[in-house]
């Protein structure tokens, strides 16, 4: 074989890959897409939210749950005593995120998104984390979606949370180091992949508080549309 004649293997070979990567992000976005479209109903998706309430945080690429700090379900500042600082002011809010710990730790900007760390990722390799930030209630309250579904709506929600969550033999969360000022990182079960993304992750914790939720949900947008179309839906006075 000349060099020509393996030119062209080699690039019909890399084009045939590239067409096989197309095809099934095609698939991967349409499936999201049609999972989105027709979400579960959620029984509890017309009660209103809970006093305080929780919300729902949505980012470019990820989305969390947020839940006031001394709530009266959980004191999440007795449970964290020692993880977190004690001078957190009374109207704090936690925001809980299941996913990569590399992901946590190593992509702050889009940039840091390296292949390795990507396909580390998707591939399961890196230990699981559950990223927990204090957050001004003002802020929340200005920029967060507020979750219907009343007291047992938040009650599953921190049920589900600390399940998430990894202890040690002494019954101690397990801290992962951190260099993100502010935020606390904790070992989390599970195993990220590209089938169970952090947004699967909240998707399937509203899905059990009764709420409206996409069975296939890889993307933010994948977690709120499922919302927006129930509170589309509601009747309004």
């Amino acid at each position: 074989m000349n060099a020509r004649t393996a030119f062209i293997t080699a690039a019909r070979w890399s084009g045939l890959g590239l067409l096989a990567l197309a095809v099934c992000a095609f698939w991967y976005v349409g499936a999201a897409w049609l999972s989105g479209t027709l979400p579960s109903a959620g029984k509890m998706a017309h009660v209103p939210p809970g006093k305080p309430p929780a919300y729902l945080c949505e980012a470019a690429f990820h989305t969390d749950i947020a839940l006031p700090l001394d709530g009266e379900i959980a004191n999440w500042r007795k449970d964290f005593r020692g993880y977190l600082p004690d001078y957190l002011p009374r109207d704090t809010y936690l925001l809980f995120g299941w996913g990569d710990s590399v992901f946590f730790t190593k992509v702050l900007y889009p940039e840091d998104l390296t292949a390795s760390r990507g396909l580390s990722a998707l591939a399961g390799l890196n230990p699981v984390a559950m990223r927990i930030v204090p957050v001004y209630g003002s802020d929340v309250r200005a920029v967060c979606k507020p979750l219907p579904g009343g007291q047992e709506t938040k009650r599953v929600l921190i049920d589900e949370i600390r399940s998430s969550l990894k202890r040690d033999a002494e019954g101690a969360y397990v801290q992962i180091d951190t260099d993100v000022p502010g935020e606390l990182l904790l070992s989390a079960k599970g195993r990220y992949s590209l089938f169970n993304t952090c947004n699967q992750w909240t998707a399937r914790a509203l899905g059990k508080a009764g709420l409206p939720r996409a069975a296939f949900a890889p993307f933010a947008w994948s977690v709120t549309h499922p919302l927006n179309l129930a509170s589309e839906a509601a009747p309004h006075d």
